[in-house]
């Protein structure tokens, strides 16, 4: 439960700073999963997978 948590604070942190500055998701989600302890490869993953879905309906909302 503390780790879903955690992953849910740091989307929103990511989340937060691209909405702001319209970049830099990637970039802080990662950061900020890593800084959580989480596997480089595993944190690289779930970014990706992440960017896609927000692609996906930025792309059709468009």
């Amino acid at each position: 439960m503390r780790k879903l948590v955690l992953l849910a604070l740091v989307g929103l942190g990511a989340q937060l700073v691209d909405g702001s500055l319209g970049m830099a998701y990637g970039v802080t989600s990662t950061t900020l999963l890593l800084a959580i302890g989480t596997n480089p490869a595993a944190a690289s993953a779930t970014v990706h997978l992440a960017e896609i879905g927000t692609t996906l309906i930025s792309g059709a909302s468009h």
